[in-house]
């Protein structure tokens, strides 16, 4: 197939048509009657030799040959996207754009409900496509092109990416309220007794926090480790394990697990978080207006901690 074939303005009907699994809708969506929606796939269907989308209960579903194309398109589209929009004031209330970041399970939970919330009520044209560590390290994403944005702890410098320090996340104690040893507050011996879980990290981390711990005289007796901090809430709610956890992490856990957040009995140094973009992107609006959420986000994060100090 050649490309020089392909009718690329009406690409972007075939990603909406695949979205709302609807062409009535996918019309809807875009500002077209129907008649031109039919029309354009008709169009498609022609160039691909491909039904694309087959009729279904309420709508039309993908043939194999439409879900080999959709990422690509996506892709391709996303592109386009950016490029137009670089070099111009962002104006929030009428960007389309998808924005993807790449964050540590942490910093998903801590940043991203809020900058959800802020264009949900601002925009209808943005969107997030948010990918965990599970996935790929944030800085090899960023590095990749995979990603925007990079929020994570620990990142190293490399030419061409500017870091925009944050704050250090307090650390603190989450169990569960009916804890038969832990109520309240919790004791050095009481920390050392518990089982714990802990979330499966880079092991210059977990290499950094043990080496803390033993200088104070602590151990912790791990019992489980998972793969992704959403795991440890539930976990500790139906068992009498503990974690330490990032402040702002631990909160949000414990308003929808009814947990205890707890002090810790010890001093604890956590790892400064950091944001992460490419320099030869220092121009584009969407970018400077993501990053700058973002520290937002994380200094109100930090400002939500003063109601929990560490003990001397």
């Amino acid at each position: 197939m050649d490309l020089r074939d392909i009718d690329l303005n009406i690409l972007h009907i075939f990603e909406a048509i695949y979205t709302t699994g609807n062409i009535t809708r996918a019309a809807r969506q875009l500002g077209m009657n129907q008649p031109t929606v039919s029309n354009a796939l008709g169009r498609l269907r022609d160039q691909f030799k491909d039904p694309l989308f087959q009729r279904v209960d309420k709508g039309v579903a993908p043939t194999p040959f439409a879900e080999s194309l959709i990422d690509p398109v996506r892709r391709s589209l996303a592109i386009l996207r950016d490029g137009i929009s670089l070099n111009r004031d962002f104006d929030v209330s009428q960007a389309v754009r998808t924005f993807r970041l790449a964050l540590n399970d942490f910093a998903v939970v801590s940043l991203i409900p809020g900058l959800l919330e802020d264009i949900s009520k601002r925009s209808t044209g943005l969107k997030l496509y948010v990918m965990g560590q599970e996935v790929m390290q944030p800085l090899e994403a960023l590095l990749a092109g995979e990603a925007d944005i990079a929020v994570d702890s620990i990142m190293r410098e490399v030419p061409g990416v500017d870091l925009m320090p944050l704050h250090v996340p307090l650390a603190v104690i989450v169990a569960r309220r009916g804890h038969p040893q832990i109520q309240g507050t919790i004791t050095k011996q009481q920390y050392c007794d518990a089982a714990h879980i802990v979330l499966k990290q880079d092991s210059r981390l977990r290499a950094h926090a043990e080496a803390v711990l033993l200088s104070q005289g602590i151990t912790r007796r791990v019992v489980c480790e998972v793969s992704n901090c959403i795991q440890i809430p539930s976990l500790i709610a139906s068992s009498d394990l503990i974690a330490m956890l990032p402040g702002p992490y631990a909160r949000t856990a414990a308003q929808h697990y009814d947990l205890q957040v707890l002090p810790t009995p010890f001093e604890s140094s956590g790892h400064r978080i950091q944001i992460a973009t490419l320099a030869e992107k220092a121009t584009d609006p969407g970018i400077d207006w993501l990053r700058q959420h973002l520290y937002r986000a994380a200094l109100n994060a930090a400002s939500s901690e003063s109601w929990l100090s560490q003990p001397g």
